[in-house]
């Protein structure tokens, strides 16, 4: 197995999605403090996160379950990170 950071993996940082409020200020380069993270489900890691006062949700879907698993857990134990910051975290592809 190999290491690579997070933000090589492919499609890392996913863009933010759902409802915003009319004014809402969107993150340009991953500066959205990880607030809340969600369980794993098939392979996609949802979490939301702060930037400017509004929440943002964002789904990253991984290559793979394990892979998925393991984004999941390096974003549990780094709580309060920025996107930008959980781009620098490793897991095993």
């Amino acid at each position: 197995m190999q290491k690579i950071k997070v933000r090589e993996l492919p499609g890392w940082p996913t863009i933010t999605g759902g409802a915003h409020r009319p004014g809402a200020t969107f993150p340009d380069a991953g500066e959205a403090v990880v607030n809340e993270l969600f369980p794993v489900r098939d392979r996609t890691v949802t979490f939301r996160a702060i930037f400017g006062g509004d929440t943002h949700s964002y789904h990253y879907k991984a290559e793979s379950r394990k892979i998925a698993l393991q984004l999941h857990s390096a974003i549990e134990e780094n709580p309060r990170k920025t996107v930008a910051e959980l781009g620098e975290l490793e897991v095993e592809v």
